[in-house]
């Protein structure tokens, strides 16, 4: 038996956190959802994780998101939108907001294939 891969899914804002949670969960990959970066890093299967989606709004403090992503050690794909400028973050894939689910989806099976 396979394990599915598990994804961290990190957004303030339910509505969009259970959207993520649902198209993900559609697509077979098992998912843990929470509204900070700060609980999700610290979760108990956080280390278990094959990526994390994180939406910018959840990120609480930039200059600690370096820190934080690179003691995570994996894949993080960070949504944001057009007018936020990103800091370079270690193991980071950037998708812009608006997107479509098919094309977070993809990003999530290609990076969880490759481990980084």
């Amino acid at each position: 038996m396979t394990t599915a891969t598990l994804v961290l899914v990190v957004a303030p804002e339910r509505d969009f956190r259970r959207s993520l949670e649902f198209a993900l969960e559609a697509e077979g990959f098992a998912v843990e959802t929470h509204a900070r970066t700060s609980d999700a890093f610290v979760s108990t299967r956080a280390q278990e994780a094959d990526c994390t989606v994180i939406d910018d709004a959840a990120i609480e403090d930039w200059r600690a998101a370096e820190e934080q992503f690179r003691r995570f050690g994996r894949p993080v794909i960070l949504l944001v939108g057009r007018i936020r400028p990103v800091p370079d973050l270690p193991f980071t894939t950037i998708l812009t907001k608006p997107f479509l689910g098919t094309p977070l989806i993809e990003t999530v099976r290609e990076l969880a294939a490759h481990g980084a």
